[in-house]
């Protein structure tokens, strides 16, 4: 049977397992009751308690203070792992890095016009405000994401709700299933001509070699020059840098090196140190579509 705390003791347990993972030592009863608001002399009674029931070790010497042991992560519902992934926490667009999330639960599932997902954090709570936009995630193996508004606070238990605006999970998916040939021109090649291949080809990008490197160029790119005049032009005047990417790297990996260039539209895809294809952000919706349509039975309202 877990053993049954009280309020107090589990404030007072939280704070201490989240100052001792932020300075890696014993922790003063002192600096716990500033961390809560608390008078010390009620926190060296709740130590003095939790000491008893043997949740928490006494450290004696100049650097004493006090550490949880494994019966305290157990009565909190912690998992005291050997190695942790961090998650991040965003808030209003700023991560907060002294925090980390134990779980994520989602408590009005069967309801159907609200979602709500309670954010079960290891730090300091009180540095997340009502009102505030907050965003968790990914997650280590699904690449869970979720964000929406704080809407309450559990200091005792050190959640916060939200009421969740959207929840994705990234594509884990291998690039290679998302690229399209690997196609070469000559950068000394006209754009209309290389516009011709493109629709004959269907083809989103193509690999531009422009002076013994090679570039890429999108069919936007391609008939953004015609709109504006310039279809005689050589490609190699349009091709951008070529972003590099590997053909075994999950998808959400490959997709953030693309949107960290606000210029890229496609990038090229290695396998064992040669091209062997191209990713574009077109191909990369359509196939994700599809593969949604896909999960849902084709029952999509």
């Amino acid at each position: 049977m877990s053993l049954k705390l009280t309020p107090i003791q589990r404030e007072t347990l939280m704070a201490l397992i989240t100052l001792q993972r932020k300075k890696g030592e014993a922790i003063r009863g002192e600096d716990i009751a500033t961390f809560i608001k608390r008078n010390p002399g009620t926190i060296r009674n709740q130590m003095q308690t939790m000491k008893a029931l043997g949740l928490v070790d006494g450290v004696p010497g100049p650097k004493g203070g006090y550490r949880a042991r494994i019966k305290a992560y157990e009565a909190l519902g912690i998992d005291l792992l050997p190695e942790e992934a961090i998650i991040k926490v965003r808030v209003n667009n700023k991560l907060i890095e002294e925090v980390n999330v134990e779980e994520v639960s989602f408590t009005t599932v069967r309801h159907p016009n609200i979602c709500k997902a309670e954010i079960q954090i290891l730090g300091n709570i009180e540095i997340f405000k009502i009102g505030d936009k907050i965003t968790v995630g990914p997650t280590p193996v699904n690449k869970l994401l979720v964000s929406g508004v704080i809407e309450g606070k559990d200091a005792v238990s050190n959640k916060i709700l939200i009421d969740a605006e959207y929840i994705e999970t990234l594509p884990k998916h291998p690039t290679k299933d998302f690229m399209t040939e690997f196609v070469v021109v000559e950068g000394n090649v006209t754009i209309k001509d290389v516009a011709l291949k493109m629709k004959n080809e269907k083809l989103y990008a193509v690999s531009v070699l422009e002076e013994g490197e090679l570039r890429i160029v999108s069919i936007k790119e391609v008939f953004a020059a015609i709109l504006d005049g310039r279809s005689d032009d050589k490609v190699g005047s349009i091709s951008n840098k070529a972003i590099n990417i590997n053909a075994d790297d999950p998808l959400y990996r490959s997709i953030t090196k693309i949107i960290e260039d606000p210029n890229a539209i496609a990038a090229l895809v290695n396998k064992n140190d040669r091209k062997v294809g191209i990713v574009n952000k077109i191909v990369i919706v359509d196939r994700l579509t599809d593969h949604i349509i896909e999960l849902l039975g084709n029952s999509v309202d």
